[in-house]
């Protein structure tokens, strides 16, 4: 994976991007992008390829198609070969617990037992009537399996945790007979009902008056299901032969199969022919209850069973009777008796769960622990791990599950995204498992996954993107908004030059430049006293004057002159510059400035110079500074124009002339604040005037109060924005 092209059109927020991104001498690229220009947009085209849902990939605002092409080293690119990390899922989990916690040596006879259970399904599909499956309000409902586990109370959500649970005597030979003839909800209503379940008393006592009579019979011991199957048995082991009789209670002889076929139906035709027999049928005149008569006419020895306390004891009678001959049941309690032990031995914290989670624990603060309740079906893979999450103060301890963890709601912002990305590990960890030993490499997305951490977790994520970086079957792509972790990522994983990107937005497009500084960009403008990097340094100088010398310094006092539009701001000239960065830095060696020049000339003439090709931070700088001296000089030629009264001060506490209020402005801090606030008592609160000034205030403070531990404002900031606003000041100052 040596080349990814990207051309996006119509991608969510991306109206064009078109990029090629290089991994020759590295596996990560870090892209800085501010909130709202491209990350999340970028990530969820990558998302829709890992999903296979390229088609839904749209401009959803405008409701249009995207167009998508992307290319690893010149082929496709497919959802395998590709994985995105989002800055945060609430409830996402992992999918591949289930993998890790399994031990390899094991996955050959769980695949066969798993077989077993599948096979054991479709027999009784088959007999039942039930779908092993089946859709109920657009969810796939597993209905035969849980049909099961409920008649015969077993734990968990598997027959497999129960399957030993699973027998029983049989009292009456349901083969023949479909449980969902019997249990299906209608059904169920007809037998339920006041009429059918007294007939049913009579029946049983005319079917035990039927019983005496027939002596060889006992109920429930040998009863007439029980000599039907006698009967068939003799038939189909050809025992009438050679003068070979049955006799029944030691005086009726039977000497043929046709006999003995007289007899059960001699006695079937006794308990039809019963009065109570014939109201039950009578209320089975529907097209379900039908179905029911005709099991009841072809079986009528099970009536007695539907009696409604005898009803979950048949439900159980059904699937004993459907299993009884069934050899993939019998294969598959001896196959899953062997395996649960082998099962039972494995330690959770021994698998690649276990390391996956030492790895978050170990480097991530989080108050709880975390255990898995359902080992065993897990590691079958029958059901998704289910995740305790163990609380431990003063000796006591409290487990509780994700789903009571959630709707409790007493996890941090930041604890909530550790818990998200537990479950990345868990996936992260599950690829490294299946790539080992393998040439195979997946891009992995990285969108924001440092967002409202604290700084301990975040370098813990930073120490996690750096092993991942160094798994040769990885390449990572990092978006960031946050210009600290992106700083932080690009230096701690040690990226090259090429590999640092910044996003910016030119006429709709993205376009992603190479970052030009790499570390702290004052060095590089004192080393290069170009006429753009001296005007830039005027901030940094000043706030490091204030740092070693105080604010009571004349040179201090000198370049807030130049930052502020001050009585004597116009008659500065570079030399006096040059004298402060002499003093200051130690270095004076201006390129090609004529020192005799004003500076706030020379910052008018270089704003007007700037276009959007020009983002880097000293651009930003410069503009600002022209934007402030701009305004300011606009406010106080208004204000010496107006002839009213003025409110200055805490709570307006002091109050003259627009002069007097000018006057005493030049000791004030904050000098554009207070200029704006009485500027805006001279105009409609409601005037355009009022929203650039407002701007003013807002963009250019933490432009002009740069400083090299914290530029991060700056460089958020769009070029477009600054040049814009530059222009509106100029406006209105026309």
């Amino acid at each position: 994976m040596q080349k990814i092209k990207c051309d996006l059109v119509n991608c969510y927020g991306i109206q064009k991007l078109e990029s090629e991104f290089t991994f020759s001498d590295t596996s990560v690229i870090a892209i800085y992008a501010k909130n709202g220009l491209m990350k999340t947009s970028l990530a969820k085209t990558f998302k829709k390829i890992q999903d296979e849902k390229r088609d839904e990939i749209r401009d959803e605002i405008f409701d249009i198609q995207g167009e998508v092409k992307i290319t690893i080293d010149r082929q496709g690119i497919t959802n395998k070969d590709v994985f995105v990390i989002k800055s945060f899922e609430a409830s996402y989990q992992s999918t591949n617990l289930a993998d890790l916690l399994v031990d390899e040596s094991i996955k050959e006879k769980i695949a066969e037992v798993l077989k077993l259970k599948s096979d054991l399904l479709k027999d009784l599909e088959k007999a039942s009537g039930l779908k092993i499956k089946r859709v109920q309000q657009g969810k796939n409902i597993r209905e035969l399996e849980s049909e099961i586990i409920e008649d015969f109370n077993l734990d968990g959500s598997s027959i497999l945790l129960g399957l030993e649970l699973i027998q029983g005597r049989i009292d009456i030979d349901c083969s023949e007979i479909k449980y969902s003839d019997i249990f299906d909800n209608t059904t169920l209503g007809y037998i339920k009902k006041k009429g059918f379940q007294e007939n049913i008393k009579e029946f049983c006592k005319t079917s035990n008056e039927i019983y005496e009579r027939h002596g060889f019979l006992k109920k429930g011991i040998f009863s007439l299901s029980e000599l039907k199957n006698v009967e068939k048995s003799l038939k189909d082991n050809g025992f009438f032969v050679n003068d070979n009789l049955v006799k029944l209670f030691g005086e009726e002889e039977i000497h043929t199969a046709e006999d003995f076929s007289g007899v059960v139906k001699r006695i079937e035709q006794e308990i039809k022919q019963s009065k109570a027999f014939t109201d039950i049928e009578k209320y089975l005149k529907t097209a379900k209850g039908g179905v029911l008569r005709r099991v009841i006419e072809n079986n009528p020895d099970i009536v007695q069973h539907l009696k409604e306390s005898k009803l979950k004891d048949l439900r159980r009678q059904l699937w004993l009777s459907y299993i009884k001959d069934n050899t993939t049941f019998s294969n598959l309690k001896d196959k899953w008796n062997s395996l649960r032990h082998e099962i039972g031995g494995i330690d959770p914290e021994n698998t690649r769960w276990g390391e996956a989670l030492r790895i978050f624990e170990e480097r991530f603060t989080v108050p709880y622990k975390m255990k898995i309740a359902n080992g065993t079906s897990a590691i079958m893979g029958e059901n998704i791990p289910q995740v305790e999450f163990v609380f431990t103060r003063d000796g006591r301890q409290q487990t509780i599950s994700r789903g009571e963890l959630e709707s409790k709601d007493t996890l941090s912002q930041g604890e909530k995204r550790s818990l998200y990305l537990l479950n990345i590990i868990f996936d992260i960890e599950k690829m490294k498992k299946d790539l080992a030993g393998t040439d195979k490499e997946i891009l992995l997305i990285v969108d924001d996954i440092a967002d409202s951490f604290d700084y301990k977790n975040k370098y813990a994520i930073v120490e996690y993107l750096y092993e991942m970086a160094n798994c040769k079957n990885f390449k990572l792509i990092i978006l960031s908004h946050n210009f600290d972790f992106y700083r932080t990522i690009t230096s701690r994983l040690g990226l090259p030059r090429y590999a640092h990107l910044h996003a910016e937005l030119d006429n709709g497009e993205v376009i992603l430049r190479k970052e030009f500084y790499q570390r702290n960009p004052i060095d590089h403008w004192k080393d290069n006293m170009t006429l753009t990097h001296v005007i830039a340094l005027i901030p940094a100088v000043r706030n490091l004057i204030e740092y070693t010398k105080g604010k009571d310094d004349a040179d201090y006092g000198e370049l807030t002159k130049l930052l502020h539009n001050k009585e004597e701001t116009s008659d500065i000239t570079f030399q006096s510059l040059k004298d402060i960065y002499e003093r200051c830095l130690g270095r004076s060696d201006f390129i090609n400035i004529n020192t005799y020049t004003p500076i706030v000339n020379a910052i008018y003439t270089e704003a007007e110079t700037i276009t959007i090709e020009n983002s880097l931070l000293e651009y930003k700088i410069i503009l600002a500074i022209a934007i402030r001296h701009k305004a300011e000089e606009y406010m106080k030629r208004k204000l010496k124009e107006y002839s009213g009264q003025i409110s200055w001060g805490r709570g307006g506490s002091e109050s003259g002339s627009s002069q007097e209020f000018l006057d005493q402005l030049e000791g004030q801090k904050n000098q554009t604040r207070n200029l704006s606030d009485a500027f805006k008592q001279t105009v409609n609160e409601s005037d355009d005037i009022v929203r650039v000034i407002d701007e003013v205030n807002i963009m250019t403070p933490e432009n002009i109060h740069l400083n090299a531990f914290m530029y991060e404002p700056l460089v958020d900031m769009d070029i477009n924005e600054l040049i814009n606003l530059y222009q509106r000041v100029k406006e209105i100052c026309s």
